[in-house]
């Protein structure tokens, strides 16, 4: 649709988007759950990495290189990366946020 970031555009709305909001209306309380947020978003490099680069060597799926950048890091695009760490931040920012309004 948008040629070589589609991929990036697609991220960019549907995760970056509610972090950033995320972050604008509620900055204390993902600040003092940094550290959580941090070892989740460490966690997903290192499993979504594993689990990814695996089932591309394996031929599980593959990425159309016609809708990104192509960028590779250890065997996954660009993309890949920000889509299993922005989607494990996204979601961890939205437990705290939930679980801090009923704290």
């Amino acid at each position: 649709m948008f040629g070589k970031i589609t991929y990036l555009i697609w991220l960019a709305l549907f995760i970056g988007l509610p972090l950033l909001l995320m972050v604008w209306r509620w900055p204390q309380r993902l600040w003092r759950q940094r550290r959580a947020l941090a070892l989740t978003g460490l966690g997903s490099l290192v499993g979504g990495w594993a689990w990814d680069a695996l089932a591309v060597r394996w031929g599980i799926w593959y990425f159309d290189p016609a809708n990104m950048v192509n960028l590779w890091f250890l065997g996954l695009p660009l993309e890949e990366w920000l889509w299993f760490t922005g989607v494990s931040l996204m979601f961890g920012a939205l437990t705290v946020v939930l679980v801090g309004e009923q704290i």
